[in-house]
């Protein structure tokens, strides 16, 4: 007889059939069960183990052996699936609470792999005793196995609530989850609060549930993330590693003691060495691992000086030393379907299960009961007549004729004759007889007790939370994982970047760079200079500052705007790189120049001034506070007169401050600051110095009224000189001021001048981006009106263009 052949569309087939093959995969291989939390080959595993009686007071059996047993009997999927299913539930780094008791090589934490199967033993928890309890009281139902020869759970009974306690992971066709692991006790408070109060909502039941609890330990550092994460079900978790500071021998090392769930000490070594090759801030000098029974511990020793913080908080940057766990509460539903719960919906599944497995084990003792109760009602029938019972007996042809005579004589059912016919003569003994009777009475007491149970849901929730509380006591610990309470994982820049002392350079062009202060090495006066900045042509420095990379910077141009910009934001390169415009990081004009960069040292600006001079001798003094919350496009910082620009600017503190303001052609002029009334920001300011014809300001700087260290001048050609400034009188604002330097023709006009110590440093730069760091005490102090000394030596077509002091 020919086939019959079926026409169907070859995409609905094609659909059909992935959409087959997915569903199999999704419900029978990836996915957990809402219930107990288990997939098919981890469910498979405990319930073959359970068949060879490998409870955990029982000795162990070969893994090969155990393999064998279930790929054979209901996971005909391969041995190395079983055996990997195996050997994590197994793992106490991968398992919050583990199911398997292992014996020989089950992997570390390092990633090591397990031994082969055949060299390790293996049985069951007695946590995972608790899952199978019951299974033979027709508690779960039952289903055949992969060739119908055999029954297999469909569910286990499980007594406590695994899916949460130990987590899940797995990757199915679309979809994926990713569950992770809680603290027992915390779980069984949140269960017991919804069985007292079932409309509790997420945010209660998180009054007992603090968060994931890994069995690595570790911190989740953003605690304001968890509420939501179990309220949809989904989301993300930071989990930090926890590492101290130690000073070992004038030096600093960091200890790691606990790493992030899923991660390899070995690969965080790996990733560290990597890292320090990379970053230039992570100042490690060694790292070892001095890992044993006791416990984790990695020792990453610091070079001195090495600021341990900022290391520390580069490596949770760079490292798996902070990792990130993805949340998707996907599970399988007892309708078999692929869903996304939230905390409150996974609880009351674990708990919808119990109830019924609770309510079938009753039913199953009830029936057992009641059976049994009926057979010994009917022997203690027989013992009451036991003369007429023998006397039948004897008087039968055989056990089917003695059976129908017990049955009529004495009023007893089928099964009670069969019973009495079975009983033996040791039975009818008085002692016996005693023990029928209080066996009897026993069992109607639990016939009665078994149907109140079944009558009222209350007891049977009362069942579940002396259950729960029994597992409390006998498996609950305490929390592994921390929670962080701060602000969650973002870093500050404190935490990432080193402190260090840098030099910032701003060219004519309006390119900006900082540069490690270290880069530059001393050299004799007179010396060569080596190069500072690369610039283009026409282009050279205008501006040097040393500060700090933590410190905010205050731009003041030429058309008397401020900007405030954040050091650590500028490009940090090597001192011959040629950084980047200014445009990049402010919303400067392309005809505006910088005109002076101050520091403010870490934000430390309470109660300070910004003094600002420009090129035709005003001066004007305004709280710094008003520049603090300056916008990228900037704020005024003064009004200018057409064809005036800003010279300089200093910050100022003190009361007794004053000024010296210098000139091109080497005038200068010092009077108390006291004299400029505060203004504000908009202001013009007040005349400074009276200039000459064809004169103009080329600096100021800010000292106090005694002070006694030295004012350096510096001229185009290389020249300079270092004067006493108590050569220098106090005199009143709007003055000509007197004379600083002789000889201008000789050595170029005056660049700038800088107050210095006779132990300080300066740096030198010049208009071709040449740049020198000299000691100042190799400048030999003169008097007020004196010629200076050869500072530099400069190419023919160069000149000084500015300096500035070095701050170590």
């Amino acid at each position: 007889m020919p086939e019959e052949i079926i026409h169907k569309n070859i995409d609905d087939e094609l659909i059909n059939s992935y959409m087959l093959y997915s569903m199999s995969v999704i419900v029978g291989r990836a996915i957990p069960d809402l219930r107990d939390g288990l997939k098919p080959v981890q469910r498979r595993i405990l319930f073959g183990m359970s068949e060879l009686g490998l409870h955990h007071n029982q000795g162990f059996k070969k893994s090969a052996r155990i393999v064998g047993e279930v790929m054979g009997k209901f996971h005909p999927h391969g041995d190395a699936a079983i055996y990997d299913a195996l050997v994590r539930m197994a793992q106490p780094f991968s398992m919050r609470y583990p199911l398997v008791e292992g014996q020989g090589n089950f992997g570390s934490i390092d990633r090591d792999p397990p031994a082969a199967m055949r060299y390790t033993e293996a049985r069951m928890e007695t946590l995972a005793e608790e899952l199978l309890q019951d299974i033979d009281k027709n508690t779960v139902p039952m289903m055949p196995n992969f060739d119908g020869s055999l029954s297999e759970p469909d569910v286990l009974p499980t007594k406590i609530p695994n899916l949460l306690l130990n987590g899940t992971s797995g990757i199915a066709v679309g979809m994926m989850t990713s569950i992770p692991p809680h603290n027992l006790v915390e779980i069984i408070d949140a269960i017991s609060l919804l069985i007292k109060d079932p409309e509790c909502s997420v945010s209660d039941l998180l009054r007992h549930i603090k968060g994931p609890d890994f069995p690595t330990g570790g911190m989740i550092m953003d605690a304001a993330s968890i509420p939501s994460i179990y309220q949809e079900g989904k989301g993300r978790i930071t989990v930090r590693a926890i590492a101290e500071i130690e000073e070992s021998g004038g030096s600093s090392q960091i200890v790691v003691s606990e790493i992030p769930y899923n991660t390899s000490k070995a690969d965080i070594i790996e990733q560290i060495v990597n890292a320090t090759q990379n970053h230039r801030d992570l100042q490690i000098r060694n790292i070892r691992d001095e890992s044993d029974q006791k416990g984790l511990r990695v020792v990453i020793e610091l070079k001195r000086g090495a600021d341990p913080n900022v290391v520390l908080n580069l490596l949770f940057k760079h490292t798996q030393l902070q990792t990130t766990f993805s949340v998707n509460m996907l599970v399988i539903d007892e309708k078999k379907r692929p869903r996304v719960m939230n905390l409150k919906q996974i609880l009351q599944g674990f708990l919808s299960h119990r109830f019924n497995v609770i309510r079938s084990k009753t039913e199953y003792d009830l029936e057992q009961a009641s059976k049994r109760a009926h057979i010994v009602e009917g022997l203690t029938k027989a013992t009451r007549s036991i003369d007429t019972v023998v006397d039948i007996i004897r008087n039968s042809a055989n056990s089917e004729e003695a059976s129908k005579n017990l049955m009529e004589t004495l009023e007893v059912t089928q099964e009670q004759s069969s019973a009495i016919l079975d009983m033996r003569m040791g039975k009818l003994t008085g002692m016996e007889i005693e023990k029928l009777l209080n066996e009897y009475k026993d069992l109607v007491a639990k016939i009665n007790e078994y149907r109140m149970i079944l009558a009222s849901d209350e007891k049977v929730y009362g069942i579940i939370l002396d259950e729960l509380n029994e597992i409390k006591a006998k498996y609950g610990d305490a929390r592994r994982t921390r929670i962080d309470l701060g602000n969650g994982t973002d870093f500050n820049i404190e935490d990432v970047i080193p402190d260090e002392d840098i030099v910032l350079m701003v060219t004519k062009k309006g390119y900006i760079k900082s540069t490690p202060l270290e880069s530059y090495r001393k050299q004799g006066r007179g010396g060569k200079g080596v190069i500072g900045v690369r610039t283009g042509d026409e282009d050279f420095v205008v501006n040097i500052l040393t500060t700090t990379r933590l410190s905010k910077t205050v731009i003041i141009t030429s058309k008397g705007k401020a900007y405030v910009l954040s050091n650590h934001i500028i490009d940090h390169s090597s001192r011959d790189s040629k950084g980047k415009l200014l445009a990049n990081y402010i919303k400067i004009d392309p005809d505006e120049n910088v005109q002076a960069v101050l520091s403010t040292r870490k934000e430390e600006v309470q109660g300070k001034q910004l003094v600002i001079t420009t090129r035709s001798g005003k001066i004007k003094k305004t709280e710094f506070e008003a520049f603090l919350n300056v916008r990228i496009s900037g704020i005024k910082a003064i009004s200018l007169n057409e064809g005036d620009r800003v010279i300089d600017a200093s910050l100022t503190s003190r009361e007794d401050d004053t000024i010296i303001i210098s000139t091109k052609n080497g005038m200068v002029i010092r009077f108390p600051l006291d004299q400029v009334r505060s203004m504000g920001r908009s202001a013009a300011g007040v005349m400074g110095i009276r200039l000459k014809k064809n004169d103009e300001v080329v600096g100021a700087n800010i000292v106090a009224s005694e002070d006694t260290r030295f004012l350096l001048t510096a001229t185009e050609k290389g020249g300079g000189k270092r004067t006493c400034l108590s050569e220098y009188r106090s005199q009143n604002r709007g003055g000509l001021g007197v004379k600083n330097i002789y000889g201008l023709e000789k050595i170029g006009k005056v660049i700038g001048t800088l107050v210095v110590n006779s132990d300080d440093e300066v740096i030198l730069a010049t208009k071709l981006g040449m740049s020198i760091r000299i000691p100042v005490s190799q400048v030999r102090p003169t008097g007020r009106v004196t010629k200076g000394v050869r500072i530099v030596d400069l190419k023919d077509n160069d000149i000084a263009a500015s300096m500035a002091v070095v701050v170590d």
